[in-house]
């Protein structure tokens, strides 16, 4: 059976769409706390790791990277963002800041998957989803069990701003998950908030489990915390 994580504040609702194509998914979601909500969906594919970007990772000690098993890759969102907090009320998300694989300043650590990306000003994203809960990101930040892992999920809205949405996992102790959040502007970081998004998953177990039978038939065998913690 599918483990479902429930988080501690506002509600986070996740439903699927499973219509055809069976290839891909639609995650409806809300999440908020602290002054933040994010409200919309995500489009979900089963995803293909990207290559190591160390051409030298074979001959490494660690050897090559990739992505976490049981991810999915998120193509696509839409919805609103809300921040109290830098005066954004229901500003509509305009799209998806796509990755740019790259190495990490500590290219040892073999966790750290091969959909690493930098957005401007430095934080980390790999536009990951995990209908199971994140697994380990890395070996410094080794919490785990939120839908997005801690080096989160990116992207634009109106009024110029760029968010990036991570998962905390779970810092209280095993049940509990959270999130957190940046909010940029002409790559200037406005405001981050730890551990100040909260909700709960919801959805029946048949549910998720309809959504990994769909993607298993494609062959689907197949870690961020802020950029300090990965690359500093």
């Amino acid at each position: 059976m599918v483990k479902l994580k429930f988080l501690t504040a506002a509600a986070f609702v996740a439903t699927l769409g499973l219509g055809a194509p069976a290839h891909a998914a639609t995650v409806q979601f809300s999440i908020g706390g602290a002054g933040y909500s994010v409200n919309g969906s995500f489009n979900v594919v089963p995803n293909v790791s990207p290559p190591d970007p160390d051409p030298a990772c074979a001959t490494t000690a660690t050897g090559c990277r990739s992505d976490p098993a049981g991810a999915f890759k998120i193509t696509a969102i839409t919805g609103t963002f809300s921040d109290a907090g830098d005066g954004i009320s229901n500003a509509a998300i305009t799209g998806l800041l796509p990755i740019s694989p790259a190495l990490p300043q500590d290219p040892t650590d073999p966790l750290i998957p091969t959909s690493l990306s930098f957005g401007a000003g430095g934080f980390t994203y790999d536009n990951l989803f995990f209908p199971d809960g994140s697994p380990i990101d890395c070996t410094t930040f080794p919490f785990t069990g939120t839908i997005i892992d801690d080096y989160g999920a990116a992207f634009t809205t109106a009024g110029g701003y760029t968010v990036n949405l991570w998962g905390d996992g779970d810092l209280h102790g095993p049940g509990t998950t959270a999130y957190g959040i940046d909010v940029l502007k002409n790559s200037v970081l406005l405001s981050t908030s730890f551990d100040g998004l909260n909700g709960g998953a919801v959805p029946e177990p048949s549910t998720w489990m309809l959504m990994l039978m769909a993607f298993a038939g494609l062959g689907l065998g197949l870690r961020r915390r802020r950029a300090v913690h990965v690359v500093a």
